[in-house]
């Protein structure tokens, strides 16, 4: 503990040194607390957006249709037995809700003018149940009632609805493949325009009932049933919960969960991760080389000083250990400007309503948000100290090599 003082008082003697080394410290500091903010706000969002975008925290489906993607389902859905089985599933605590699901693909037109679509057919009472959201452009959300047959609606994505010179009110066609093999149309009146997000999925999303699907399908079989969950942060326990009580059901079913049924999120998270270490890297180097070169100019500077205590017989050791309680003392000092730095930073930009362009393919801007947690304060306080630590390896190095006649000779 008097070492530490020592060490403490011994930074104080040149405060102008001390004062630009703690700077560079606090800047680089500040920087992982709002890049780490940045990316949870980011994988968070994300998040939020894939789970009540429609994609819900699990999926139940035939196990042999596990493996093929959304787009490969097509229109052959093969879940019997459904309703059986949402009972089964709701009965599970923690479960908000499960509704069905009918993946379907054929041709929409209006006019003139035909466009391959990926449609998808829901109930949108339970669909509201489970806290999905809907980005509306233009129109309104399906009704939670069947509609009656000749009376069927449909929402269209926005590119799919520029593409067709369809808005609310107007009336397409689509046409699909039976699963009899058979072709078969249904009229459809376009109730609302929506986004996902994701500009491709919105040049092809067509969304309507679920009794629509079934009559222009002409099969009451689903694809699968969609789980939404009270709590996300519960998935993998309530997804082996579900899995052990549909274990007995002939054939075997296969409980997803969002992530397997999101590669692109797992893309996302990778690049940002990646980010992340990169940037850690780049101020680790940085701080690194900085406070090395100010902690062996002081060594250098009390030359005279260490001789004499080398020569009143202070240790190598102890002397090469006050070096580094003068490094760790820069760290911690240094890293706890930095956070109070970044916590300042983070409420300025959360406060400024600034927002970033679209990423590629996407639709909306993003609010520029960050999510600064206690664990990231006290990870780049200690990341910092094992910075410091390191850039004190130079200057005890020096220390112990210093010859006790050389260094008291120094001017």
């Amino acid at each position: 503990m008097k070492l530490a003082r020592i060490a403490l008082r011994n930074l104080a003697r040149n405060r102008r040194r001390t004062l630009l080394s703690l700077l560079v410290i606090a800047a680089g500091s500040a920087a992982l607390v709002l890049t780490a903010g940045f990316v949870r706000f980011s994988f968070a969002g994300l998040e939020d957006a894939i789970v009540r975008g429609g994609l819900g925290h699990l999926e139940v489906l035939p196990a042999e249709a596990a493996g093929a993607a959304l787009t490969e389902r097509g229109q052959r859905p093969a879940l019997d037995g459904w309703p059986e089985i949402r009972r089964t599933i709701e009965d599970v605590p923690g479960v908000r809700g499960a509704g069905a699901v009918v993946h379907l693909a054929g041709v929409v037109s209006k006019g003139d003018r035909s466009i391959p679509f990926l449609g998808v057919a829901v109930e949108p009472d339970r669909e509201r149940r489970m806290r999905f959201e809907l980005k509306l452009r233009g129109g309104e959300d399906l009704p939670a009632e069947a509609p009656a047959e000749g009376e069927d609606r449909v929402l269209l994505g926005l590119g799919l609805a520029s593409a067709l010179g369809a808005a609310p009110g107007d009336v397409v066609t689509a046409l699909v493949v039976t699963t009899g093999g058979t072709l078969n149309a249904v009229d459809l009146a376009v109730a609302g325009v929506v986004t996902t997000g994701l500009q491709d999925l919105d040049a092809r999303l067509l969304k309507m009932h679920l009794a629509s699907a079934e009559r222009l399908l002409e099969t009451p079989r689903v694809s699968s049933l969609v789980v939404g969950l009270e709590d996300g942060g519960a998935t993998d326990a309530l997804r082996a919960r579900i899995a052990e009580r549909l274990a007995a059901v002939r054939p075997p079913l296969a409980v997803l969960d969002w992530r397997t049924r999101a590669p692109f999120y797992r893309q996302v998270r990778g690049l940002y991760s990646g980010i992340f270490v990169f940037l850690g890297a780049i101020v680790f180097v940085m701080v690194c080389l900085s406070t090395s070169n100010t902690l062996l100019m002081s060594v250098m500077e009390r030359m005279r000083e260490i001789g004499t205590l080398l020569a009143l017989g202070t240790t190598r050791a102890r002397v090469g250990l006050l070096v580094v309680l003068e490094a760790l003392w820069l760290g911690l000092l240094g890293g706890l400007l930095g956070d109070l730095l970044g916590l300042a930073l983070a409420m300025v930009l959360g406060a400024s309503g600034i927002r970033m362009p679209p990423p590629p393919g996407a639709v909306d801007p993003i609010a520029i948000a960050l999510d600064v947690r206690a664990v990231d304060l006290v990870g780049t306080v200690g990341l910092m100290l094992v910075v410091l630590g390191a850039a004190a390896a130079a200057p005890v190095v020096r220390t112990a090599r210093l010859r006790i006649v050389e260094a008291l000779g120094h001017v």
